[in-house]
């Protein structure tokens, strides 16, 4: 029952992969129809954010209050509805809201199949959980090739409609599955009182972890997000490259995450997660500071390579590590950290761009450096925290 509960968190997570870059793979095209300028894709990206945040943060309260089997139909019926109506083209402050909708709606698919892969895997989370990362990974990277195909038609507002029929189908699925001895946590919702005993108090110190790991993934999301958004204009400002190279280089760079995420489950497993971790920040760290000094397109390339490959584990094992360190409380940690990341991934590169209009394009590479500096700093800090509660997968 495990590998069907595998199966369908990946196929989940690859419809969330393709809702979190649709907006940015025909936005052109949906602001040419309504003739709005860039400043209203912004708009679209920050509901977006917005309404992540909004699921994420919401998930542990609906699945108490309706069971984690009815939270995660439900959002997948409101992705649907979302994609649907945003594929009919309606008025433009439809679209608005509906954007933030769709938002709300792989908020809430994220974190709540996040946390029950968690759950439900016990000693092989690390495994289970890059195998969601590899399928959100793909869903990222096929999307725009799938988009870029139906634009060239004259078809791409088929491309909200497609997902939408996915999300629903998928939906069903969920409403329907069964999955034997999982079925309890598929179906369990607690009321208050139940709330208070079956999730422990944060103590001071505890407090202090977890926000050391939201900073961890406030910056690693803001990471992430600058190499891919502003990736091209590096290459095309520092380096002359053409658009349609500087472009690959996004694209390389999701190759190597996916391939990366094939194996880091596994590696984690076998040499302890904050080793993992540890390793994977030197290593992402010294790549960035070659990327300081990368002054050709092939060795920026290389760069980008190495970067998505020794990245590719950090937010599935980050998370595994955070909820191995602070046991009973997978739902509350998984939210609280999921939305700091997203957090960061929209606030960041906001700033990042300013600094590359108003100071130099160099900036997003600075800003990649110093930020893997201190979460390096952070990750070697946590190892304090490990003696007194953790077992042998930690550290």
């Amino acid at each position: 029952m495990m590998k069907r509960l595998l199966i369908m968190g990946c196929l989940s997570y690859l419809l969330t992969g393709c809702t979190h870059v649709i907006f940015g793979a025909v936005l052109p095209e949906l602001l040419a129809h309504y003739g709005r300028s860039y400043s209203g894709g912004g708009l679209l990206v920050f509901l977006q954010f917005g309404g992540f945040m909004l699921g994420v943060l919401a998930m542990p309260t609906l699945i108490r209050r309706i069971s984690r089997r009815s939270t995660i139909t439900m959002a997948f019926c409101f992705l649907f509805v979302a994609m649907l109506a945003i594929g009919l083209l309606p008025p433009w402050p439809m679209v608005i809201g509906l954007t933030f909708l769709a938002g709300i709606s792989f908020g809430l698919v994220e974190s709540s199949i996040s946390t029950f892969v968690l759950m439900a895997a016990k000693d092989q989370q690390a495994v289970a959980f890059s195998k969601l990362e590899v399928f959100f990974g793909l869903g990222a990277l096929f999307m725009p090739l799938v988009s870029s195909l139906l634009i060239a038609n004259g078809l791409w507002k088929l491309a909200f409609m497609l997902l939408g029929l996915s999300a629903l189908a998928t939906g069903i699925i969920w409403s329907k599955l069964s999955l034997g001895e999982h079925d309890e946590l598929l179906a369990h919702k607690a009321d208050r009182s139940q709330k208070v005993d079956q999730v422990p108090v944060l103590s001071k110190k505890s407090f202090i972890f977890l926000c050391l790991l939201m900073t961890v993934f406030f910056l690693y999301c803001g990471m992430e997000n600058t190499i891919v958004n502003f990736l091209p204009s590096i290459f095309k400002d520092q380096l002359q490259a053409s658009s349609s190279v500087s472009t690959l280089g996004v694209t390389a760079y999701w190759l190597t995450m996916v391939v990366g995420r094939l194996f880091a489950g596994a590696l984690a497993e076998k040499i302890t997660y904050f080793k993992y971790l540890a390793l994977s920040f030197a290593l992402s760290l010294i790549t960035v500071i070659a990327w300081v000094f990368s002054t050709n397109l092939w060795s920026s390339f290389a760069v980008i390579l190495l970067l998505g490959l020794f990245m590719s584990g950090m937010f599935a094992v980050a998370l595994i590590y955070a909820n191995q360190l602070l046991p009973g409380r997978t739902e509350q940690t998984t939210s609280a950290l999921i939305a700091s990341g997203g957090l960061g991934g929209a606030i960041l590169p906001l700033g990042v761009g300013w600094g590359m209009d108003h100071i130099h394009i160099g900036v997003s590479i600075w800003f990649v450096l110093i930020s893997m500096c201190v979460v390096f700093g952070i990750i070697l800090y946590t190892r304090r925290w490990q003696a007194p509660v953790l077992g042998a997968k930690v550290g």
